[in-house]
């Protein structure tokens, strides 16, 4: 069967639309703090799935160009909140006005389309392949919406560029941690400032329509790859670490001994200290206890209680399963590894272990 362009474009965009739902499920899923951060997480996946929906199933004329222009600011607010909280929270106000800013502006476009109507707003909202080809040859609005229209495009970009800029240029790639996310974060920016220069090349150039709409899918398709193959501790320290501070070149005054860390807390099972907390830890370290909770987010992907009652688990399973200990309670097992009691042993062990103490002693006995 022949497959036109048309068709080709409608398949992409309706396989843009599952993975949209895969994404965000993952999201929803897996993520678990802090509520801001996953919020612009899930609107920015969001509006992708919407988009990429609505063009999949738009009629001639296209009835979804006002949703799929706001869809294109959310996608583009949400993507600045992002990386502001990850990143730059100090220009956090500075985001928060671009955002209401830019909410503003499409919340009074659309009681303007509603009081003027559609029809003349987007007189030629036709079956138009480019979303940005069709803004530019379809909407007719007053010179000082497209104004307000045009800065919010502009000041998306600017934060984009000084966002890459600092990236590049003004964050320390020496620090081992930055390793840890290094990848995930030139992956993001490089996407978006390819995207950048393409734009003003299609100005320049003049790019078919069918070129500009495929570049685009390809660049939704990789944020929503990247976002999706995150790494593991934005799930959940998201709220706990301010990333911008650690990928400075003098953000760790003070460098975690990694012989040290592990003779303390596994040589010498720390973590069947039941009073075990981080600042005692720190001080036996001789360390910052901030630097030692960064050290341990990166290097485990977890914060100090769940080490140290992942690695009490661990050594309550050892024990059970040795032969001497077979007449022992769980509860006497459970102290020996580190919890003070039976209630304070269940938890750990379902989330480390799956099940409880009881279950894997009827196995054991079996």
């Amino acid at each position: 069967m022949y497959l036109t362009t048309f068709s080709l474009i409608q398949c992409s965009y309706f396989f843009l639309f599952l993975f949209s739902i895969i994404v965000l499920f993952d999201i929803l899923i897996r993520f678990k703090s802090p509520f801001k951060l996953k919020t612009f997480f899930i609107l920015f996946v969001l509006s992708i799935l919407v988009g990429s929906f609505n063009l999949f199933i738009r009629t001639e004329p296209d009835q979804y160009v006002l949703i799929n222009m706001t869809c294109a600011m959310i996608v583009g607010t949400s993507m600045v909140q992002i990386f502001t909280n990850l990143y730059f929270i100090q220009h956090r106000k500075i985001a928060n006005i671009y955002t209401i800013a830019a909410y503003t502006v499409y919340i009074f476009l659309i009681f303007y389309v509603e009081i003027v109507g559609y029809e003349t707003v987007f007189p030629k909202s036709s079956m138009i392949n480019s979303l940005g080809d069709q803004f530019a040859k379809s909407v007719n609005l007053p010179k000082y919406i497209d104004f307000f229209l045009e800065l919010d495009f502009i000041l998306f970009n600017l934060f984009c560029l000084y966002y890459i800029f600092n990236i590049l240029f003004k964050f320390s790639y020496k620090n081992i941690y930055f390793k840890k996310i290094q990848v995930w974060t030139f992956c993001f920016f490089m996407v978006i400032f390819t995207q950048i220069i393409l734009i003003i090349l299609s100005f320049i150039f003049k790019f078919p329509n069918e070129f500009n709409t495929y570049i685009r899918i390809v660049f939704v398709l990789a944020l929503l790859l990247i976002i999706l193959y995150r790494p593991s501790f934005i799930n959940k320290n998201g709220s706990k670490i301010s990333f911008g501070f650690l990928f400075k070149s003098d953000s760790f005054e003070t460098k975690i001994n990694e012989i040290d860390f592990d003779f303390h807390f596994y040589n010498n099972m720390y973590y069947k200290n039941q009073t075990a907390n981080l600042l005692e830890f720190s001080n036996i370290m001789g360390v910052n206890k901030d630097s030692l909770l960064n050290h341990i987010y990166f290097k485990y992907s977890m914060g100090f209680d769940d080490l140290i009652n992942k690695n009490r688990i661990e050594y309550f399973i050892e024990i059970m399963k040795q032969p001497e200990n077979k007449n022992f309670t769980i509860d006497a097992l459970g102290k020996e590894a580190g919890f003070s009691s039976r209630q304070n042993l269940y938890k750990p062990f379902k989330k480390f272990h799956g099940g409880n103490p009881s279950d894997l002693l009827y196995a054991l006995g079996d």
